[in-house]
């Protein structure tokens, strides 16, 4: 989506389908901590307050920041551009990071700035390579547990090329 995100079509618990869309001004991030489990995994998506202890309770046994600097919390820093300056061998990483936490013990918590973007495509790319989904299937669990999620167009089109060349 351009600028401003509109998810018209994702009822939240707040709106039901006929309210009018949440709009959030391009740059938002909430002030405070956005976790958000995947399904039933130990699997968490959220925005970089989500990584600082001071603002929750949550702990987590690994936690992977694609955020330009370190969180407390985190165990594992692969930066990531939300947009198209990353290049491929950053973004494998990432990824190849995230299904290697996914597949551990513990809880493993993947976030962003804002965890719409970036965590959302490692989330449901890690999804679509680790449980044989399609990529639309992994990103509409993670639209469940996060409906803002919206992934950059070019990151959702390095996690194409990711899982044709990993299958």
């Amino acid at each position: 989506m351009i600028p401003n995100e509109t998810d018209a079509t994702a009822p939240t618990p707040d709106r039901t389908d006929h309210e009018e869309p949440i709009v959030r001004p391009f740059g938002y991030v909430a002030d405070e901590p956005i976790v958000r489990r995947i399904g039933d995994r130990e699997l968490f998506l959220g925005n970089w307050f989500a990584a600082d202890p001071a603002r929750h309770e949550r702990t987590f046994e690994h936690v992977l920041s694609v955020t330009s600097e370190e969180r407390a919390l985190t165990t594992h820093h692969h930066p990531l551009d939300d947009g198209p300056d990353n290049d491929w061998p950053a973004f494998e990483a990432a990824v190849d990071t995230a299904r290697a936490l996914y597949r551990r013990d513990g809880s493993v918590l993947i976030h962003c700035t804002a965890g719409i973007s970036r965590s959302s495509v490692l989330v449901a790319t890690t999804l679509a390579a680790e449980e044989d989904r399609r990529l639309d299937e992994a990103f509409a669990v993670v639209h469940d547990a996060r409906p803002h999620a919206v992934s950059h167009p070019t990151l959702h089109e390095s996690a194409v090329i990711y899982l044709a060349a990993t299958r």
